[in-house]
């Protein structure tokens, strides 16, 4: 057998950061040239995608499949041309924003309304107007609102109110931001739907499973009375965070938990799910509810809460005790940092 081809580290590094992928330009710095890139592609180490793409198999083993995916998407569209800017989903995608559709199409577009010809699955759209954009990872990404306004009327009323929920709740946008939103998709196709969905984003919500949860409740008419409440024992102690909750009176609180794994894929966050959730369950007075995600779009959600609702006497509009003071998320503290250094 011939000896294995020999590919810098650094280059597959750089993949690594780019969902397993690299560009013709990129591995000619390194000196993979033209005939080791054919070489590689013919003993099925790599695979070509498209004119300048390739992927050499690398991609980063920290994120889940549904995450690698939708990067690849992005970064398809992005290393097929040097100028190539991201946009819409993908644009989404490379700024962080969670509850996108499991798979979504590459898309890029260029400075002053370059036209170019879309090919192998990329489309290279042609906006009229100037665009905003932000570097990332030393790429051109339109900025966050812009990249927003795009993509929101192409996804469902579930995906769209969690990709806002995830960058209100990361700081990438704010209160603010949500009114130039609606502002510019006045009069935009297929953009008067979105409108009405606006307002039912919550930055509250910390992952897209609770944000279909809020709107499976929201649409049977049992909207939680609060997202993400503290809960303390007696002495003080910090017993966990709800996802949802209602106030029950008396102190008592029905909770519901959406276990998220299946989107955040990451060890450390089921541990993290899993400690919340005994604390809360471990305090007695409560009643905690655990959902997958698998719950909420099959429908078992809604009938089980309202169930245990009924049950309780519950009622809507109630005065709820003082909200405990919640610290700021690290996660909420570096969008906020990165929308500042984009300003």
């Amino acid at each position: 057998m011939p000896p294995k081809l020999p590919v810098p580290p650094s280059l597959l590094d750089l993949a690594r950061r780019q969902a397993g992928l690299v560009s013709s330009e990129q591995c000619d710095a390194v000196g993979v040239g033209p005939s080791a890139r054919r070489n590689l592609v013919a003993r099925g180490g790599w695979r070509r995608l498209t004119r300048g793409v390739y992927d050499t198999g690398k991609a980063p083993s920290d994120l889940h499949l549904f995450d690698v995916d939708r990067l690849r998407a992005a970064w398809t569209a992005l290393l097929a041309n040097r100028r190539a800017i991201a946009v819409g989903a993908c644009g989404l995608v490379l700024h962080g924003v969670q509850g996108l559709p499991r798979r979504i199409a590459p898309e890029a577009t260029f400075a002053g309304g370059v036209a170019r010809k879309s090919r192998d699955g990329i489309t290279f759209r042609q906006y009229a107007s100037e665009l905003t954009t932000v570097e990332v990872q030393g790429r051109q990404v339109v900025e966050i609102v812009q990249a927003l306004v795009q993509a929101l009327p192409t996804l469902s009323r579930e995906q769209a109110v969690a990709c806002l929920d995830s960058a209100l709740h990361q700081g990438l946008i704010n209160a603010e931001d949500l009114t130039t939103i609606r502002r510019r998709l006045v009069n935009r196709r297929g953009s008067r739907r979105v409108l009405d969905w606006l307002p039912l984003a919550d930055g509250r919500a910390e992952s897209p499973p609770e944000s279909h949860a809020r709107l499976r409740l929201h649409d049977a008419g049992i909207a939680p009375d609060d997202l993400q409440r503290d809960f303390f024992d007696e002495r003080g102690r910090f017993l966990g965070r709800a996802d949802l909750a209602w106030h029950l009176g008396a102190g008592r609180w029905l909770i519901v938990e959406i276990d998220s794994r299946e989107f955040h894929g990451a060890d450390r966050q089921v541990r993290h799910d899993a400690v919340r959730q005994n604390g809360l369950a471990g305090e007695g007075q409560n009643i905690v509810l655990r959902f997958f995600p698998g719950h909420v779009t099959g429908g078992h959600l809604a009938g089980e809460v309202a169930l245990v609702l009924r049950r309780e006497g519950w009622q809507p509009g109630s005065a709820l005790p003082p909200r405990p003071a919640r610290y700021l998320s690290t996660a909420g503290q570096r969008g906020r940092r990165q929308r500042a250094q984009a300003k």
